[in-house]
């Protein structure tokens, strides 16, 4: 199965035909890890669902970002959660907020170079394994390699709460400690335009620690005064969902 669906991703990835792409245009997979600054505030609805060996995770939220001037933008997002695992009963509840910066380093000619930090605010429920502290920075580009197709990368130094729960015999209590581990977050996709409204974007993303690589490709559609979007991904590494599925809705607001 997963053969087949990496082929038909590859597959259209190699024949659609190529036009220029707008920065409009947003990633999936790295939907706030990327570098140009939006010219005004937008947003977007959505849900996603991953499919584990051993549970299943569906989400549903929004998203969105302003920016404050054209170097500087900021991004946030929250969801509501289900976790299913195969056995037992299944939880919900809702995520932490992610709140995201982005400043512009570079803009010029075919170039566009961004640097920027994200922070959880854990007010997410412990039951769907949220309600964690993490936080990082990271950099990110886009290079149009012709007037047709642009290349997009991330590249971020992340890190993640883990927390430990001992029993002390001096207390006879238990006792939770805090600590932190850290990963390499790196990102790398093309976007091109099959026509003047339907974009394709391909994406793989790979985490340095927990076996996780992710290969997805997703079609982003102008419709209306939004963009519909939809994009299926292909975990390459056991740390990775089987099975993604993601589905939204897209609105820039008019300054």
């Amino acid at each position: 199965m997963k053969k087949t669906i990496l082929s038909v991703v590859l597959a259209v990835l190699a024949i659609a035909p190529l036009y220029a792409q707008s920065d409009n245009v947003r990633l999936f997979q790295s939907y706030f890890y990327d570098a140009p600054i939006a010219k005004a505030g937008y947003g977007q609805g959505g849900l996603m669902y991953a499919n584990y060996d051993l549970w299943n995770n569906f989400r549903v939220g929004v998203m969105g970002g302003y920016p404050l001037n054209d170097k500087i933008e900021l991004g946030t997002q929250l969801f509501f959660v289900n976790f299913s695992p195969d056995k037992g009963d299944g939880q919900s509840g809702i995520s932490d907020i992610d709140v995201f910066g982005r400043y512009n380093l570079f803009n010029q000619d075919k170039t566009n170079i961004s640097a920027g930090a994200m922070i959880s605010l854990p007010i997410g429920s412990e039951d769907v394994l949220e309600g964690n502290l993490d936080f990082g920075a990271f950099g990110a580009a886009r290079h149009a390699l012709s007037s047709q197709i642009s290349l997009v990368g991330t590249l971020g130094l992340m890190f993640y709460e883990k927390k430990d729960v001992k029993f002390n015999y001096d207390t006879f209590k238990l006792e939770e400690k805090t600590s932190y581990d850290s990963y390499l977050n790196i990102g790398a996709g093309l976007i091109y335009a099959i026509n003047d409204q339907l974009n394709v974007v391909g994406e793989l993303n790979i985490k340095s620690e927990g076996d996780y690589m992710l290969l997805s490709a997703g079609m982003d559609y102008a419709l209306g005064t939004g963009r519909l979007r939809a994009g299926l991904g292909l975990g390459l590494d056991d740390g990775a969902p089987d099975l993604l599925l993601m589905a939204g809705y897209g609105i820039s607001l008019s300054k």
